[in-house]
């Protein structure tokens, strides 16, 4: 709205400013608290968003050590049922170098043997006589199907046999560290899982 404050205008309404002070004055106490209302709600607006802010902040940390703390436990249980697979594995290959071991050197101890038979045959057969060959004859024969009585290593070996170790992991995580990091096997076994 326009005034106009010159009183003898006569195009349109006029008024005395003196007289309309008054009203201006009032209005813009009007406003004022007006303005101090809306200052008030302001900062009650601040303090709530700044209240909800750190409700909101102190929310996250306590969730990001919730999630820490599950991620440690679910990692010490990895580490555990790794080392428990990592020692069954190791006792397994211990157990299983053991018997191949024991094997091999009673192979090797008979393949001396008959090295050894051969080579004194041989012996017998070049330096000799006749009687010595005759005389040795016998017993040499007997030695020599002893010596290829390969039953006993035969059998131990095919029940030795051959085994393939295997891991298989797991594509699930659970809270069952047996289920989410995997089996060990050997052979036609699970060992562990």
């Amino acid at each position: 709205m326009c005034v106009c404050y010159i009183e003898l205008h006569n195009s349109h309404k006029c008024s005395d400013i003196n007289k309309v002070q008054d009203d201006f004055c009032k209005q813009m106490m009007n406003d004022i608290d007006n303005i101090a209302s809306g200052v008030d709600k302001c900062r009650e607006m601040l303090e709530s968003i700044e209240k909800e802010k750190n409700e909101f902040v102190d929310q996250v940390e306590k969730v990001g050590v919730e999630i820490s703390e599950k991620a440690e436990q679910l990692k010490q249980m990895i580490d555990n049922h790794k080392e428990k697979l990592l020692n069954e594995l190791s006792s397994m290959k211990q157990k299983r170098i053991k018997e191949i071991e024991s094997l091999r050197e009673e192979i090797e101890s008979q393949l001396l043997s008959m090295e050894s038979y051969k080579k004194y045959v041989d012996e017998v057969r070049q330096k000799g006589t006749a009687c010595d060959i005759a005389r040795a004859a016998s017993g040499l024969h007997d030695r020599a199907e002893e010596l290829l009585k390969l039953d006993v290593i035969e059998c131990t070996l095919a029940e030795l046999g051959h085994i393939d170790v295997t891991f298989m992991s797991s594509d699930v995580i659970t809270d069952d560290a047996n289920k989410t990091l995997g089996c060990l096997s050997a052979g036609n076994t699970t060992i562990q899982c």
